[in-house]
């Protein structure tokens, strides 16, 4: 037992590992795993047989999206006009028209018996019905109204998250208790088996539609294979669907109109939702956000395919953390160098990574992957944690053995590595920029997790390599913010210089990278960037257990104030009159004289251009009659100045500062400042 006591990373490797095997039978941490399954479905949508994976054939989506409803002039979508595509889809030989489109309250029109109508007529149809749960316990079905129900048969279309954290949609769950109530079965797979012409069963973890048999996994759970789309689009409707619209009247087409519909609708399960914003109706999933009706046709379209996606067994899904418990073991015995170890067990991870994800790409077998690499990744710690254990013992030892010779500071040093960090630093003329992204919440919203991750690192790499290019300094990233340093650790007599051409060359990269962001579905970035050259403090900053390579004093926050400011004027990028100064041969557009908000002093801010004979003729004939009109204005020749500023707004309309000088001069027309205005504006806020 002592032996055992004083191995105690190996009891608690033994005790993680036969843990995660149940944990991972019960998903206890399912929105770890579904983060794994995120990652493992893009995979396969790169890799994978893009013809097999494709949505099946046999369903099409019909939706009323943003372009319908405009078209249509109304909202909601009347209960008459569901009824006339129904039957219209119905003539148009479509074998099962399912509704998704939620319809428990009575029509305030009186549209639900002309729609009950419709749907008897037609006698394929399958409306939406929702499932009660209490703590993923079945309570009751919620059926549409009494007329609708009597004319069509229902199913229930809300589906459970893994997750009690995140709604994070991958599986269709099949309740057994709900199977023998009306509308008991998912609208998914009563919209299957109408289509085959059978009545669900379940056997077990199977479900049975006729000669069809779909394996479930051990919670009676479908992997929703979600399909690739085409390069371009972003959602299944836009490539396996057609607007609602085609189908609201098709009383004046002539025969190849009408054989064109057919074609797409005939003999298939055609299924009518919404995805207009204004729905909501969108969750999260594996691939991101998809809407709803689309949910349903990729869990129709995995089902007819007999689950492409299928969990593996429970023994099965114990072999890996058992092997993973094995190999920890065995290293934590015989492998006593921690590099050599540490290498083994990130192998071992990314092994069992590299393996999962193809069983799961070119299979289709889920394998559970985040117990057994977290159960890995806890166990490694541990055992390194005993080892760090070991060291530090031995290094109190030598405490104990020099302590009394040389002073306790001194024997600490010596089990360091040997180089000296000083708190502190030197004070030197430097440049400091400050970049943020304009409209950063607006850009991500929409974007999952893996995607936004994507994206920052599309921005952030190609701007720190022009920084780098320009000898500049990563201070650090700050979100979707950059701060950025000239002048240390290598003294730069032209920081001032190098730190504008890189600021310029930042705004270039951004409009070198527009295409590419929107061919990739995001919206185009636009960067605010200040810049400010002064005397700053630079040196390893912070306390001694953390050290930082910065720079800090009056310049590096005015420096911070001149980035918040570009937004209001609309520019891309300013500088100060310092950063100015320092740069021969700069061109630039004064933008204004300040106060910013903390500083009494008031500095000139400038909108850098280009260097000589790189700025057009015409730019520096515009540049001279904007600092002419700049130079009327602070005389208080307000009459002069509104007629110059305004021509030059007529001349670049979109250009922000002249229409702030031109609601200025308003403003000062009707209050003038008085005699002792020194022209300087005050911003009140940080911005």
């Amino acid at each position: 037992m002592s032996g055992m006591t004083k191995r105690y990373d190996i009891l608690f490797t033994l005790i993680l590992f036969l843990v995660a095997i149940p944990a991972q039978h019960f998903e206890w941490f399912a929105l770890l795993e579904d983060q794994t399954l995120s990652f493992r479905h893009q995979l396969r949508l790169a890799y994978g047989d893009a013809k097999k994976l494709a949505v099946s054939p046999e369903v099409v989506v019909v939706n009323t999206d943003e372009a319908f409803f405009k078209a249509y002039k109304s909202f909601p979508l009347r209960r008459t006009d569901i009824g006339a595509m129904v039957t219209n889809l119905k003539a148009l030989g479509a074998k099962v028209i399912a509704v998704d489109m939620l319809m428990d309250f009575p029509s305030s029109y009186n549209e639900d018996p002309a729609l009950a109508k419709a749907l008897a007529d037609a006698g394929n149809t399958l409306l939406v019905a929702q499932g009660e749960f209490r703590d993923g316990k079945f309570v009751k079905i919620n059926y549409p109204t009494t007329a609708l129900d009597a004319a069509s048969a229902s199913a229930y279309t809300n589906i459970q998250s893994n997750s009690k954290i995140v709604t994070t949609l991958s599986r269709l769950k099949v309740f057994p208790e709900m199977t023998g109530e009306k509308g008991g079965w998912p609208f998914a797979v009563k919209a299957a088996a109408m289509f085959l012409g059978v009545e669900p069963k379940l056997d077990g973890n199977t479900l049975i539609l006729g000669d069809l048999k779909v394996p479930l996994d051990h919670q009676n759970k479908l992997y929703i294979d979600f399909p690739p789309l085409p390069t371009g689009t972003r959602f299944l409707s836009q490539s396996a669907g057609l607007s609602a619209l085609e189908f609201l009247d098709i009383s004046q087409l002539d025969e190849r109109e009408l054989a064109e519909l057919e074609f797409w609708v005939k003999d298939k399960i055609v299924v009518l939702g919404d995805t207009s914003e204004v729905s909501h109706d969108w969750f999260d999933t594996p691939v991101g956000m998809v809407y709803g009706v689309e949910i349903i046709a990729d869990s129709i379209s995995s089902i007819l395919k007999g689950a492409p996606l299928r969990a593996a067994s429970p023994v099965m899904d114990a072999v890996p953390p058992l092997a993973l418990m094995l190999a920890m073991i065995l290293l934590s015995l015989y492998l006593t160098r921690p590099l050599l170890r540490g290498m083994f067990v990130v192998a071992l991870g990314l092994g069992f990574i590299l393996a999962g994800s193809a069983l799961y790409v070119n299979l289709g077998v889920v394998v559970s992957m985040s117990y057994a690499v977290l159960a890995l990744i806890l166990s490694y710690l541990l055992v390194e944690f005993r080892q760090y254990m070991i060291e530090r013992n031995q290094k109190q030892q030598i405490a104990k053995t020099f302590g009394q010779y040389i002073p306790p500071e001194l024997v600490a040093e010596m089990n360091k590595t040997g180089q000296q960090v000083t708190v502190g630093g030197e004070s030197r003329e430097m440049t400091v920029l400050f970049s943020d992204v304009r409209g950063f919440t607006t850009i991500s919203e929409g974007l999952a997790p893996q995607e936004l991750t994507v994206l920052m690192n599309a921005f952030l790499s190609p701007m720190t390599h022009v920084i780098h290019d320009h000898r500049g300094t990563i201070d650090k990233y700050m979100g979707d913010a950059i701060m950025a340093f000239w002048g240390a650790p290598l003294h730069d007599a032209d920081h001032a210089r190098h730190a504008v051409q890189a600021a310029l060359g930042m705004v270039r990269k951004m409009d070198e990278l527009k295409d590419d962001f929107i061919a990739r579905g995001w919206k185009p970035i636009k960067v605010g960037i200040g810049l400010n050259t002064g005397i700053m403090n630079v040196g390893n900053m912070g306390s001694d257990f953390r050290m930082a390579y910065t720079v800090l004093g009056d310049a590096v926050n005015l420096g911070s104030r001149v980035e918040s400011l570009t937004k209001q004027y609309g520019v891309n990028m300013m500088v100060t009159e310092y950063t100015q100064a320092a740069v021969p041969g700069l061109i630039s557009r004064e933008i204004d004289l300040v106060r910013v908000k903390g500083k009494d002093t008031p500095v000139r801010l400038y909108e850098p251009l280009g260097f000589e004979g790189e700025v057009d003729a015409e730019t520096v004939a515009a540049l001279s009659r904007h600092l002419a009109a700049l130079t009327m204005f602070r005389e208080q020749k307000w009459d002069a100045a509104r007629m110059a500023f305004q021509e030059l707004h007529n001349a670049d309309p979109e250009r922000v500062i002249y229409k702030t000088y031109l609601a200025r001069i308003e403003h000062f027309m009707e209050e003038p400042p008085g005699s002792d205005w020194d022209g300087v504006y005050t911003h009140k806020e940080k911005s």
